[in-house]
């Protein structure tokens, strides 16, 4: 009688894929911030008349700040929800844009600070979203694709924002050119901020009627944990730290892969800002969107095994553990096949090898996301992914420095093999994680 009333509590409504194209949408206009000034760095640093470090500062800033406010965000998540959490992270991104209208004269690069400062605290609130959501709204055989396809949306904002600033900003001797240039960018960034806003204010709900799924129902029902709470329970949870140094480091070396890139590639083929522009916006598209897409659906089939004997969910299990195995070592095989052809002065390879070494290393997110949602089920999925995210931001940011020392110190070569080898090593610490999937043992159970 009482699997009778429990199931009697779930539906799944239509209008989850109307709220995760609205996310999709608002999260990409803030992602498009993300590289947008260091993406064309040494334009930016020609008209500002500042230094590299100041303009990769517009990229760390975003990191630093999930770093700093990441706990804070979680708890503001899981007591004011999902619509008050999207109005408060569009609005500050509008607001933020808004600022960097008035950041176009060459004396104002502090204004585009505190509009990249208002961003990013914004993406602090944005980014823990995604498996969130997906839980909330969405079936027990759907939310690794669901979590994709949010994850897809800031991956899109990412790639736009890779490619649009280096084909407004045209690298010129005339200053007032690239002045007007920057306008031209932030007067369409204003414009599409403030359409995300309106969509979120209108149409975005916090959760349906009905819960969609048994574990979700089991999370309503729970006493909500305090963060000291949660924190005690991620320290005791070794599967789970684990996996916060595998994808923390490997993703970590994706957005610090980002920030470089202008350099990096200007240092192989000087001259080809166009050709950074587009090659990082296909490495996104690749990672963060087609990647993720696929294996949240490569993920989501094998969720039909619960339906199964046990013996067969041990099959996801291992699946589970070896889909994060293969996409973090064959980053590390695609990087180094990367370093070989920039070595050889290949750029028309690199459109290709680049994108293929993000087409593994970008999807490691979503993984990640899922794996640390199973792994601490039944809390809250923002914490788990709050923290899983935080870690790597400070991947991130300690990535950015040292790998940007040494390549200034031993040089290149030396430098990306270095990463090579932490890809590697990162791959070989999956082994250890015992795939203990909660969340598809409740829904299973009930």
């Amino acid at each position: 009688m009482c699997n009778i009333l429990n199931a009697a509590t779930v539906k799944v409504y239509k209008y989850r894929w109307i709220i995760l194209l609205i996310f999709c949408f608002f999260s990409s206009i803030n992602f498009l911030q993300f590289f947008q000034y260091s993406i064309i760095s040494n334009i930016t640093v020609k008209y500002y008349d500042v230094e590299d470090t100041l303009v990769d500062f517009t990229g760390l800033i975003f990191m630093i700040s999930f770093i700093l406010l990441c706990l804070p965000a979680n708890q503001f998540i899981e007591k004011y929800n999902l619509r008050n959490t999207a109005l408060l992270s569009s609005g500050l991104t509008t607001l933020g844009n808004l600022v960097k209208l008035f950041s176009i004269s060459r004396d104002r690069f502090y204004v585009v600070i505190i509009g990249q400062v208002l961003c990013a605290i914004a993406q602090v609130f944005m980014t823990s979203v995604p498996s969130k959501l997906a839980s909330t709204w969405f079936g027990p055989d759907e939310v690794s694709t669901a979590c994709a396809v949010a994850i897809f949306g800031s991956h899109i904002g990412l790639a736009i924002g890779c490619f649009m600033p280096s084909s407004l900003v045209r690298n010129s001797d005339n200053l007032d050119k690239i002045g007007g240039d920057f306008m031209t960018l932030q007067i369409i960034n204003g414009f599409i901020t403030v359409a995300s806003f309106i969509a979120v204010l209108l149409f975005f709900r916090a959760k349906p009627p009905l819960p969609p799924s048994q574990s979700q129902v089991a999370i309503i029902d729970a006493e909500k944990p305090s963060i000291i709470s949660i924190i005690k329970q991620m320290i005791n949870n070794r599967d789970y730290l684990l996996l916060v140094v595998v994808i923390g480091s490997s993703n970590g070396l994706y957005s610090s892969f980002g920030i470089l890139f202008n350099s990096v590639y200007l240092h192989y083929f000087p001259g080809s800002e166009t050709a950074v522009g587009i090659i990082a916006a296909l490495t996104v598209v690749a990672g963060g969107c087609i990647g993720s897409i696929i294996f949240g659906y490569v993920l989501d089939k094998w969720h039909h095994f619960k339906y199964f004997p046990q013996t067969v969910t041990h099959s996801y299990n291992f699946i589970s553990r070896l889909t994060t195995f293969f996409i973090v070592f064959f980053a590390a095989v695609t990087f180094s096949l990367q370093i070989v052809l920039m070595e050889a002065k290949a750029q028309l390879a690199t459109y290709f090898t680049i994108p293929l070494f993000g087409f593994f290393i970008g999807s490691t997110l979503l993984v990640g996301f899922e794996f640390a949602t199973e792994l601490m089920y039944p809390l809250p999925e923002a914490a788990a992914c709050s923290v899983l995210n935080t870690f790597i931001f400070i991947f991130s940011v300690s990535y950015t420095l040292i790998f940007g020392a040494l390549y200034d110190s031993i040089g290149f070569i030396a430098t990306n093999m270095i990463i090579v080898v932490v890809l590697t090593l990162s791959s070989l610490l999956v082994y250890f994680i015992r795939p203990n999937l909660r969340r598809r043992e409740a829904n299973m159970n009930k």
